[in-house]
């Protein structure tokens, strides 16, 4: 029977530190659902890099860190040398390769930059794509010139579902790119866009 905890338990498990001893610099790829234990301290890395866009849209609280079960796929680096991850990004294992699904940090600008380089060079790679928008999406297409999924056929095989194709993106004209489509997630409509190689 999976555990239940109470805030107080979060709080005394053990960190990333204990569990990985990571090295700096040297990204550690682990099953993220092994490590519960793990939940609080992530859930303030993503709440973290999603705070200005009012939070990641699954996670709302520890216990949606890990409730995903398509998200199989977790990477964390320590990029300050104080042994916890600074940066995370999970994900899920497909077979057109692998959908980043979201990222975690610590807000400092180091760690927000790292991210963001190792998110660029992970989407120039075959195997490795991202559904993006907002600016997020403005800063990986027109600063480190990310690839563009511009089909809609190739979209919606990826993704399993059809969308709503809208070439310009219809709530930010001045945003880059022509392949935007709108998609239904968690109740709402949202614009986004595919970047990065996935094996279609």
């Amino acid at each position: 029977m999976k555990k239940i905890y109470t805030y107080q338990e979060w709080l005394q498990e053990a960190t990333s530190a204990e569990i990985f001893n990571p090295k700096r610099n040297r990204p550690i790829i682990f099953d993220g659902h092994k490590h519960p234990e793990l939940a609080n301290e992530f859930f303030a890395l993503i709440s973290t890099a999603y705070a200005e866009i009012g939070g990641h849209v699954k996670i709302k609280s520890p216990t949606d860190v890990f409730a995903d079960p398509n998200w199989n796929f977790w990477e964390g680096v320590d990029i300050h040398g104080d042994e916890n991850f600074d940066i995370i990004l999970f994900g899920q294992k497909t077979k057109y390769g692998i959908k980043v699904s979201g990222v975690g940090h610590d807000g400092t600008s180091q760690a927000k930059r790292e991210y963001l380089v190792r998110q660029s060079d992970d989407l120039h790679k075959p195997g490795f794509y991202a559904e993006t928008s907002g600016k997020i999406a403005d800063i990986l297409i027109s600063k480190y010139n990310c690839p563009i999924v511009n089909s809609q056929e190739d979209v919606e095989r990826v993704l399993g579902k059809p969308v709503v194709w809208v070439g310009e993106n219809p709530s930010d004209k001045s945003a880059p790119g022509n392949s935007w489509y709108i998609r239904n997630i968690g109740g709402h409509d949202h614009a986004k866009i595919m970047l990065g190689k996935p094996k279609v």
